[in-house]
């Protein structure tokens, strides 16, 4: 029997309980319970999340996997936060400064934090995260590590980042990804196979309770959390749905609560919007630039020659893509930094329009003549099975690419198949992914292109892209004090990306979650609102923590 089942006894739907525990509230008139009046946070409630995709683990530093980061967000704390506009929020971190000379960041702790194990936190504790998993292991983590002269914890509540130079974006790496972990769990183990990874243990607001496999993950309100009042409801729990019409079924039934955009499909956006009793918000996503990719295997022919790839840029019709696999919700990608990082984005890359002749001439030149058949050469494009609108466009290319005498086979697949086959072995011929490309390109972009960065390891460059010109390129931009010098190389770099056709960025995601609008706190502060819900809130809770 599931948690769900057990708190309705099997036979009562989850909205038919809310309503009836109100009603039933408000008919003994119980101190303290009241209905939400505006936005004041109450308490008590059970946050219900619908997933596509269940995690093999919950060591989110080890991995940007979201249906990681979608359950154990909750359960860590990082030093800061990023809020809607980018900038930073205090959470392990109660206050910070940076030297005059932008090399000395010092985090002031709040002191008496406490793990969920009931050990003690510490500054030790983020030396080691910083040192031993997130630079390391991390893959937007190893691309700053360069930069990081030291990190050094004079005493239990004080951590020092020393800087080699001035960095613009070690704080948005900070505060996006620098989730704190124990040490006491981790040190000398093999992080890989540590028990805490399925179990975590963290300072975050929620603690981790159960997990019944295929079926949901509980976790369970933290009542040492060093924030006062907080957190709000007492439980949250993910209900694992891969189909998708079942988990958006259950939404609208009110047997979840949310939806994030990775797990709501394109296609059932319009009709969710005429719901009252359901928020559909595209906010709240402000950190990502998400751009969805056709990657090619450049280590590989046909993909390693230049005239084969621009073919297929030619050969494909991405207005058609957008039209059918995400409904029309989206807009073209330019390149390989989304246009919500207006800073940096170029808009003047060069560009592939649409041209079935053009591409079959690209062909012929690259010495790829149709046979008997009409087959000019046969590959496989792989993709996510749990994402609607990834499976529709793999299969729209195919049978774009089918005219211009390229068979296609698709292959959908789940995501630890696709981590192996993809990112480990790099057996593959074409692949569609979505990556995001914020909130700063030193993270989002970087990785997925620095030959540096080819290794067996989820969203790095799978592609094997190689141009010394780009490395120099990437690297400055990371380094570089300034921003606008910074925004100089990145659209540089992006220039020379799209004339390598280095990939075929087809569209901008539309990033659309939808939740209950009897719940409140979401999307409402964070750029990282898709799994930053550790202060959600029932509005028809109580105004006292019973």
């Amino acid at each position: 029997m599931t948690i769900f089942e057990q708190m309705t006894g099997g036979g009562v739907s989850r909205r038919g309980m809310l309503k009836g525990g109100a009603a039933a509230v408000a008919a003994l008139s119980m101190p303290g319970f009241v209905r939400a009046a505006g936005d004041a946070p109450l308490y008590g409630g059970v946050f219900i999340v619908g997933a596509a995709e269940e995690p093999r683990h919950l060591n989110l530093n080890t991995s940007t996997d979201i249906a990681i980061k979608l359950i154990a967000n909750p359960i860590f704390s990082k030093l800061v936060g990023l809020k809607s506009d980018l900038t930073t929020k205090p959470d392990l971190a109660k206050s910070w400064a940076v030297s005059d000379d932008k090399l000395v960041y010092t985090f002031n702790l709040n002191e008496g934090v406490k793990w969920h194990d009931g050990k003690p936190f510490s500054s030790a504790d983020v030396k080691f995260s910083f040192e031993k998993i997130l630079f390391p292991l991390h893959n937007v983590g190893k691309t700053l590590q360069p930069f990081v002269k030291s990190v050094e914890a004079p005493d239990a509540n004080t951590i020092v980042f020393t800087l080699n130079s001035p960095n613009d974006y070690f704080v948005t790496f900070v505060a996006g990804q620098g989730f704190i972990q124990p040490a006491h769990l981790y040190e000398g183990t093999d992080f890989s196979q540590n028990p805490a990874n399925l179990k975590p243990v963290g300072t975050g607001p929620f603690r981790f309770s159960s997990w019944s496999r295929g079926q949901e993950l509980a976790l369970v309100r933290n009542e040492n959390y060093f924030l006062k009042d907080q957190p709000y409801v007492d439980r949250i729990v993910t209900r694992f749905i891969p189909e998708p019409s079942a988990r958006i079924n259950a939404l609208v039934n009110g047997e979840v609560d949310y939806v994030t955009y990775a797990d709501l499909p394109p296609s059932m956006v319009a009709e969710l919007r005429k719901n009252r009793d359901l928020v559909v918000t595209s906010a709240g996503h402000e950190a990502w630039g998400s751009i969805v990719e056709l990657m090619m295997n450049l280590d590989k022919e046909p993909f390693s020659k230049l005239e084969v790839r621009r073919a297929i840029a030619h050969a494909i019709n991405r207005d058609f893509i957008i039209e059918k696999a995400v409904y029309g919700l989206a807009k073209p990608a330019t390149g390989p930094v989304s246009s919500q990082l207006g800073w940096a984005y170029a808009p003047d890359t060069m560009q592939y329009p649409f041209d079935v002749a053009k591409a079959n001439a690209l062909l012929d030149q690259a010495g790829y003549p149709r046979d008997a058949g009409g087959v000019r050469f046969s590959t496989s494009v792989v993709t996510n099975r749990s994402t609607e609108a990834f499976v529709k466009a793999a299969q729209i290319i195919a049978e774009q690419l089918k005219a211009v005498g390229i068979a296609v086979t698709v292959s959908a697949l789940d995501t630890a198949t696709i981590n192996d086959t993809v990112f480990t072995k790099r057996d593959f011929g074409m692949y569609i992914n979505s990556l995001t490309t914020g909130p700063d390109p030193a993270m989002g972009v970087q990785r997925q292109y620095v030959s540096s960065n080819i290794r067996p390891v989820p969203n790095t460059n799978a592609i094997g892209y190689r141009n010394p010109a780009v490395d120099k390129l990437l690297a400055d931009a990371a380094q570089s004090p300034s921003r606008d010098e910074r925004a100089k190389l990145y659209k540089e770099a992006s220039r020379a990306l799209c004339e390598d056709v280095a990939m075929v960025w087809l569209y901008e995601n539309p990033t659309f979650s939808a939740f209950n609008a009897r719940f409140g706190n979401l999307h409402s502060w964070a750029a990282e609102s898709i799994y930053a819900y550790g202060d959600v809130y029932w509005k028809e809770g109580s105004a006292r923590r019973s």
